[in-house]
């Protein structure tokens, strides 16, 4: 256990000098060697995204509509650790060093215009690619293009009740009223801006065929929703 402390402690500090956010409370960056037990398949509730971000390509028109974050390799919440990973781990099929795997710019290119995954995630994803490979792709033990396949092959996963759901858009749900439109193995993660809390991201813990996982029901994967009113706003 001290030697995870100690890896998620520099992993910390090499994020901070290198201007990224660091490790929040909750959050415990797991060795490469202690691999991961299931999947959390992340979607971003896109006009939310755009509020917080509005600079970001294609948020000029936010579409209504989840849109796939990534595919990330989990192990269970233990303690007060409620989110557990690995994280740059180096250590996929193509990778040729333990220090580094990038994805070249053709690689990106072809994944990212591949018309199947284009329609799932933002608009330009080379960038959030490039750092989904190297944070989490690298840990799954897959090439690129299986990883990223992935978005495809497991979009089913993110079901909810669309009817119930979309009586909300423009509107505010507390968040015991929105967990009923979506499944058990689903968690939220949620921001505050101008004094409005916002639903940003639904997490979708599941086995590597796509069922649910429900053996981690602590799950939290950064800033929780508070029992208040949560706003989902409407895109274009």
């Amino acid at each position: 256990m001290k030697s995870i402390r100690f890896v998620a402690t520099a992993l910390a500090m090499l994020l901070i000098s290198h201007g990224a956010q660091a490790l929040d409370a909750n959050e415990e960056i797991t060795p490469s060697s202690a691999g991961f037990t299931y999947w959390v398949y992340a979607k971003t509730w896109q006009p939310s995204f755009c509020k917080l971000k509005p600079a970001t390509a294609g948020c000029d028109k936010p579409p209504q509509q989840f849109l796939t974050h990534g595919i990330w390799p989990y192990n269970d919440s233990v303690g007060q650790k409620t989110n557990r990973h690995p994280a740059f781990c180096n250590t996929a099929p193509s990778c040729q060093s333990t220090t580094a795997c990038d994805i070249s710019d053709a690689k990106l290119d072809q994944i990212a215009n591949t018309p199947a995954i284009a329609q799932l995630v933002t608009v330009a994803p080379q960038g959030m690619f490039r750092h989904e490979w190297k944070k989490h792709g690298t840990c799954s033990g897959k090439t690129e293009s299986d990883y990223f396949n992935d978005i495809v092959r497991l979009q089913k996963v993110g079901l909810y009740i669309e009817p119930m759901f979309d009586k909300w858009i423009g509107s505010s749900v507390t968040l015991a009223q929105m967990k009923n439109a979506f499944p058990t193995h689903a968690s939220f993660r949620c921001f505050v801006l101008d004094g409005k809390q916002y639903l940003h991201e639904v997490f979708y813990s599941i086995n590597p065929d796509g069922t649910p996982y429900k053996k981690d029901p602590a799950l939290q994967i950064g800033t929780p929703c508070t029992p208040g009113d949560i706003f989902i706003p409407s895109g274009a």
